[in-house]
């Protein structure tokens, strides 16, 4: 994938001449660059090494496009459940009992079951990116993170902090990427629309389920029916927008890498620290 100009492996290159292995000595007397401010190794949280996103954004991406087409099937074998229990409110029986009845309902199920599976590897996908990220912005602002680095995490899981901390991390994350961070402010609408969305499509499908679980006769059925579509065609809206933000974030973090890489000076004589300790 490549994002503002930088594929993969020329993002993971910048990163590694960024990021020296703790413990690394210089060969001899050569100069090299001094340290970039906020050092990449950080002896107070170990973790925090600069790494190239672009891998797990392109995973990450390719997962939440598999849950846009699993969403899409589902509205697809939703509309044809409600058509199929519109017709038996409205009195018409006749394919009650019938292979197409059987067929509609069992290719509806299957829909919900290949939701389940594409949202669970997605929500991992997504969730390694967002850790990746957080820690990269680590780096570049130390005193910028509100929230500890175990959130990014347990952020999206753990009941009422849910509703909150995952956003207050993606924008301390967005803020601490931008190469100008008051400019950066302007642009975070990104991440306040993905948390809307996310929250809302979290609400919406919750509601749904229950009014399609709850649902005893024709008519209920059909309406909790019709609700179970629109929170999958939402669900559609809300990977799209992940995506986006996947993209832009990643992109932010690759340019302000490039950017600090230009900035050092360049060494045109003298032996070098090898490939073979960077970090990557």
């Amino acid at each position: 994938m490549v994002e503002d100009g930088l594929c993969s492996r020329c993002a993971a290159a910048v990163v590694a001449e960024l990021t020296p292995a703790p413990g690394t000595e210089p060969v001899a007397d050569a100069p090299l660059p001094p340290r970039v401010p906020s050092a990449p190794y950080d002896p107070g949280a170990r973790w925090a090494l600069l790494r190239s996103p672009n891998g797990l954004a392109t995973l990450a991406v390719a997962l939440l496009c598999l849950v846009a087409a699993a969403d899409l099937a589902a509205v697809l074998a939703g509309i044809g459940e409600y058509r199929f229990l519109a017709d038996a409110a409205g009195g018409d029986w006749s394919r009650l009992d019938g292979a197409d009845a059987r067929r509609i309902d069992e290719l509806y199920v299957w829909a919900g079951r290949i939701q389940l599976l594409t949202l669970a590897a997605s929500a991992a996908g997504f969730v390694a990116w967002f850790l990746r990220v957080r820690d990269n912005a680590h780096v570049f602002v130390p005193s910028g993170q509100s929230k500890a680095r175990a959130w990014a995490i347990f952020g999206f899981f753990v009941p009422v902090v849910s509703l909150w901390f995952p956003r207050r991390i993606a924008l301390d994350t967005w803020h601490a990427s931008t190469a100008e961070p008051e400019l950066g402010r302007g642009r975070a609408w990104m991440v306040d629309l993905w948390w809307v969305l996310w929250l809302g499509d979290l609400l919406i499908g919750r509601v749904a389920g229950n009014m399609y679980d709850s649902a005893e006769t024709v008519d209920a059925t059909t309406s909790a029916t019709g609700m179970v579509i629109f929170a999958d065609a939402l669900d559609i809206v809300a990977a799209g927008v992940a995506v986006a933000l996947v993209r832009a974030l990643t992109g932010l973090q690759n340019q302000k890498v490039q950017a600090r890489s230009e900035s050092l000076p360049t060494v045109s004589e003298g032996p070098t620290v090898s490939e073979g300790t960077s970090r990557n």
